[in-house]
């Protein structure tokens, strides 16, 4: 599932591990010959026409045709692979990711997937049979476990809320209301699925923060959310105590437009800015506290960002690599796509 207010869309949800504490400053890109190189590896892309991976370091674009996922005619807007044992899941280019465990393509996006990779999660909202096409309201929402190693699909979870799968976690399956966010402002919660007691309860919400993107970390929910009152005015990104609903702002752009990211392997915001005047390439900002901030590329990206063992995963002008010491490199020429996961 991919959630998208303007151009951007909703990024990688990375585990929260330290608390950022860093004093605002400005890192400069490195030249590649500077760098001390991460070790080679696949990253799972698609530039919407087809998955594959793109190598490291050489950066070549290959196509997978095992990440084939056909229509599923029962249900509009649902697929299945095509690779044995077949399973179910959102249709779509960047609605899936490579599971490394498993080595096969899931029909699911990186955050759906179990922290062990053994299974996968998505909602499907239940149509109301009654409406002959007429666009009733649907009858609820239900939520899909798959094993990847069998493909069953099993429902674990029916709610007449409309929900829509987030991440998926060691402490269960998160779960946002509304089901997308619209270019309205309404009240907005996060829920927990607990797989254990096979029930699902509200951890947050009800006031209005959206639309917005959004992420998760440990004990805290991260919305780049604009101001109701003011709606052209640049988004500012927001941080949500995830126990007592505390709300407090890590970041107001000066900038026209501003896109959230995702979060590093540390949990730090990454947000991109761009002036909107002809020319300008934009600005990337690591937060590493609240209204702190460190510049991380003379660029913009629009595109997930992905955390992983070899740094920060970055896509826009071409994808680059981000790295826990501070250096940015390019690291192939690919423009316009998503990346689908962790580098393997």
């Amino acid at each position: 599932m991919r959630l998208v207010a303007g151009q951007f869309g909703l990024m990688v949800l990375a585990a929260c591990s330290g608390t950022p504490a860093d004093s605002a400053q400005t890192a400069s890109p490195t030249s590649p010959g500077s760098q001390q190189a991460a070790a080679p590896c696949r990253l799972p892309f698609t530039d919407f026409k087809a998955a594959g991976f793109i190598s490291y370091p050489e950066g070549t674009f290959t196509t997978d045709p095992s990440a084939a996922i056909t229509p599923d005619p029962g249900r509009p807007g649902f697929g299945r692979t095509v690779t044995s044992p077949v399973l179910n899941g959102v249709a779509g280019n960047g609605n899936e990711t490579y599971d490394w465990r498993f080595s096969r393509w899931l029909p699911a996006s990186y955050e759906l997937v179990s922290p062990n990779g053994a299974q996968f999660a998505y909602s499907e909202v239940i149509p109301d049979p009654a409406s002959q096409g007429i666009g009733s309201p649907p009858l609820g929402t239900r939520l899909h476990v798959v094993d990847v190693a069998t493909g069953r699909d099993d429902v674990v979870y029916q709610s007449a809320d409309l929900l829509s799968a987030a991440a998926f976690r060691p402490e269960g399956i998160y779960l946002f209301q509304p089901a997308g966010f619209a270019d309205t402002f309404l009240p907005f919660y996060v829920w927990l699925f607990d797989a254990s007691a096979h029930s699902a309860h509200k951890l947050l919400g009800g006031k209005t923060v959206g639309p917005g993107t959004s992420a998760l970390t440990a004990g805290a929910f991260w919305i780049m959310a604009t101001d109701p009152n003011h709606p052209k005015s640049a988004p500012t990104l927001l941080r949500v105590g995830m126990n007592d609903g505390s709300q407090s702002t890590w970041f107001e752009p000066t900038s026209t437009f501003a896109g959230f990211l995702g979060l590093d392997g540390l949990g730090r915001p990454i947000v991109a800015t761009f002036s909107g005047t002809n020319g300008d390439s934009g600005k990337t900002w690591m937060v590493t506290a609240a209204s702190a901030t460190r510049q991380i590329a003379d660029q913009g990206f629009s595109a997930t960002a992905i955390a992983d063992g070899h740094g920060v995963w970055l896509a826009g002008n071409g994808v680059f690599l981000y790295t826990a010491a501070g250096a940015l490199r390019k690291v192939s020429t690919e423009t316009g796509g998503w990346i689908l996961g962790a580098c393997g």
